[in-house]
């Protein structure tokens, strides 16, 4: 008689290290989900500054979206990478934290750190950078606020989408596995975003 041979779904997404971290994590292991806290938490926090924008929100909304996470992490099953599927628990939080509080700040903290993609967004990043110098015209100052206040009134749609790709700098596939859409459904919606942004600031 042939064996029975179940086979084993591999973690692709993961490093190794982070894969024995998960497995750890998904046994009860304390000790290793407070590693996990230590790993990602500057990662959540970011997350939740650039959606929320009040530095006096960060913290709570982080320990709860942990808490999130450490109720989840038993039903993570590698499909993607951990980032992204904590992106979409924090995500998920600060959705419905602006939906409860009506909460959204200054989104545009600083300019990219990266510079080798070319985002035809640039203009943003630009004036971004303009406010954090003090020799910067009044004139840019005035319409990088002016930027910032139109992309806060955009719907969520698009408002998610733009900081994910100008902001956090992220690809066009890790923005639709996060969102769960199409590439293509990633690319018009930002490009919906920026026309809206351009039209109601004329540039």
């Amino acid at each position: 008689m042939v064996p029975l041979v179940i086979a084993q779904k591999v973690d692709s997404f993961n490093p190794p290290e982070v894969q024995a971290l998960i497995a750890r994590c998904q046994a009860g292991d304390i000790d290793a989900f407070e590693e996990l806290v230590a790993r990602y938490q500057k990662y959540v926090f970011n997350i939740v500054y650039q959606h929320l924008g009040d530095p006096g929100e960060v913290e709570d909304a982080a320990q709860e979206i942990f808490l999130r996470i450490f109720k989840s992490i038993r039903r993570f099953r590698g499909t993607s990478s951990l980032e992204t599927w904590i992106y979409r628990i924090a995500l998920n939080y600060v959705r419905s934290f602006c939906r409860r509080r009506k909460l959204l700040g200054r989104l545009f903290v600083q300019p990219p750190a990266r510079t080798g993609e070319g985002h035809s967004f640039d203009v943003v990043s630009s004036l971004a950078a303009d406010t954090l110098d003090p020799a910067a015209t009044a004139e840019h100052r005035r319409l990088a606020e002016e930027i910032v206040e139109v992309v806060n009134q955009l719907s969520p749609l698009y408002r998610e989408v733009l900081i994910m790709r100008e902001i956090q700098e992220l690809g066009y596939e890790e923005i639709a596995e996060i969102l769960g859409v199409s590439i293509g459904t990633v690319k018009s919606r930002i490009k919906r975003a920026r026309d809206l942004v351009r039209q109601k600031v004329n540039l």
